[in-house]
C-alpha cells in the first residue's frame, strides 16, 4: 500500500514540475507561459506570467553569481553553453545553445555549491508612464 501512495504521488507531482520556476531571494516563484498569440512576436524571447501578474520575458541565457568562477567550469561543462560574459567579479552570463530550457539549467546550477544565485536572464516589457 506505502509503495502505491509513493507512485501515486510521483506519478501527480509530475506535472507540477514541469513549470518554469526560478528563485528569488530563496523562494521558488513558478510562471505561467503566455500563449504566443497574447505576445508581440520578438525573436528568442518566450513570455510568461508571474503569480503577481507581471509579464516577464525569458531568453536563451542564465545569470549566475560566484566567488570563484574557475570551480564552476567543471560543473558548466555539462550544459550547453555558447559563450560566458563576466558581467562583474561575482556575476557571469551564460549564454545558451538555441531551444535550452533556462529554468532548469538555472534550476540545477542554483543546487551547486559553487554558485551563490542563478537564474534565468529576464527580459522587462517597457511600460509608459
Amino acid at each position: 500500500m506505502k509503495n502505491l501512495k509513493l507512485s501515486l504521488f510521483a506519478l501527480f507531482s509530475i506535472p507540477l514540475m514541469a513549470e518554469p520556476c526560478y528563485y528569488s531571494f530563496g523562494k521558488r516563484i513558478c510562471l505561467q507561459p503566455i500563449p504566443h498569440a497574447q505576445t508581440r512576436s520578438t525573436e528568442g524571447i518566450t513570455y510568461y506570467r508571474t503569480p503577481r501578474g507581471a509579464k516577464l520575458g525569458v531568453r536563451d541565457e542564465v545569470i549566475i553569481g560566484t566567488e570563484d568562477f574557475t570551480a564552476c567550469e567543471p560543473i558548466l561543462k555539462a550544459y550547453p553553453i555558447r559563450k560566458v560574459e563576466k558581467l562583474s567579479d561575482t556575476l557571469y552570463l551564460l549564454r545558451l545553445e538555441a531551444g535550452s530550457d533556462p529554468f532548469r539549467i538555472s534550476d540545477n546550477l542554483y543546487q551547486a555549491s559553487c554558485t551563490t544565485l542563478a537564474h534565468p536572464n529576464f527580459v522587462r516589457e517597457r511600460q509608459r508612464r
